[in-house]
């Protein structure tokens, strides 16, 4: 398997640290006494995490046509006619419905009529799952391209951060504090960034170049969740309840990062075919500077210079987090032709993935940068 072109889209609007802190005092007022303490307290979050900057849609822009955007110029940069595309896999959190798949319709509207098309779930883990599906399909040689597309925009639906209703420059909270300890379930989601991606992939006769390994962990779900509606259903064996209302993104952050170190570790370490060649450069699903240096340290720390960073730039782009920086390594000539990479995925669940491979361009001629699809100029 070869990856023959990769593409991303960002949204335009820039949301600073600041912009969210300054929201987040206007919106909890009615926490009086508590509330400079609150805001505080998640300036402190935000800069012990490293992030900085994340970016969301403006007025008038939809997740649909950024992801249009990447997965076209990703098949340009391919080479690949969309009449060839026989494998289509939509991946990730972001979605406009639960029946049918999504993929049916990045199917429909890029014009892909000879493929099939399925989603895969596994939260931020979704675009390492989705790699290691397409990979069983073209080695077996059921499928010869196929293209892993994903719309992580879920901010204003589900993150809590949205454009204000009376000024669109503004940001509002979707949903106020219910409780002042109720912030540190909110950090996490005012972390997160939206993107597109579009990765294509061909078969190439060549099984053993990619190595994917995934794991899940049990005993685990509970510590990051979006629910649904009826989530009371499912949630109620072992003690598990819901910390937020539906549709409200939570996460308990030091509890997560703790335990998906922990077992990024023991799967690295369990694994020898991960660590038998060096790593020219690693990426990974970085969510916050303080996890990603201590699971680095923890398996791999005399490669800690070589992990390619997202998450003072973007924020957490959930299942977009690596083919973003993925592209921007390409953009940016830090990803080379012959270069040994390692994929590094912890998720909520938890899934540990990882993925090995040697990069060997499915087209030498076109190793130009790759250029956002549309949006924001990137920023290096």
């Amino acid at each position: 398997m070869k990856i023959a072109g990769m593409a991303y889209a960002l949204p335009s609007r820039q949301v600073t640290n600041e912009m969210v802190i300054e929201e987040f005092r206007r919106q909890n007022r009615k926490f009086f006494f508590v509330r400079n303490m609150l805001a505080k307290k998640l300036r402190e979050a935000l800069e012990h995490s490293g992030t900085r900057i994340r970016y969301h849609r403006a007025p008038g822009e939809t997740a649909v046509d950024f992801a249009l955007q990447a997965g076209r110029e990703a098949l340009e940069r391919a080479e690949i006619a969309p009449e060839a595309v026989d494998l289509v896999i939509y991946t990730g959190v972001g979605r406009a419905w639960l029946e049918p798949a999504m993929a049916h319709l990045f199917k429909s509207l890029l014009g892909l009529r000879a493929a099939t098309c399925f989603d895969v779930t596994d939260a931020c883990a979704s675009w390492v799952r989705s790699l290691s599906v397409a990979k069983s399909f073209l080695d077996q040689g059921t499928y010869k391209t196929a293209l892993i597309i994903n719309a992580e925009f879920n901010c204003q639906e589900c993150g809590g951060l949205a454009p204000g209703r009376k000024d669109p420059k503004a940001l509002y909270y979707k949903t106020p504090l219910r409780r002042p300890q109720d912030l540190y379930y909110r950090v996490a989601g005012y972390t997160i960034g939206e993107a597109a991606t579009a990765t294509v992939l061909v078969a190439d006769g060549q099984p053993d170049n990619f190595h994917v390994s995934l794991k899940s962990w049990e005993q685990s779900y509970d510590l990051c969740q979006i629910t649904l509606p009826n989530a009371e259903q499912f949630l109620g064996h072992g003690g598990s309840r819901s910390r937020q209302g539906p549709l409200e993104f939570y996460a308990a952050p030091k509890e997560l990062l703790a335990f998906v170190v922990e077992k990024l570790t023991e799967h690295y370490q369990s694994d020898a075919q991960l660590s038998k060649d060096p790593h020219d450069i690693i990426f990974c699903h970085d969510v916050s500077d303080v996890s990603t240096s201590a699971g680095i340290k923890q398996f791999v720390p005399e490669y800690a210079d070589r992990v390619y960073r997202t998450y003072a730039r973007f924020g957490n782009t959930v299942s977009a987090s690596i083919p973003l920086g993925m592209a921007m390594a390409l953009k940016e000539g830090k990803l080379q032709p012959g270069m040994r990479v390692l994929i590094v995925c912890g998720s909520a669940g938890v899934t540990t993935g990882f993925c090995k491979f040697t990069y060997v361009p499915a087209h030498r001629h076109r190793e130009e940068p790759v250029s956002a699809a549309v949006g924001i100029k990137s920023q290096g």
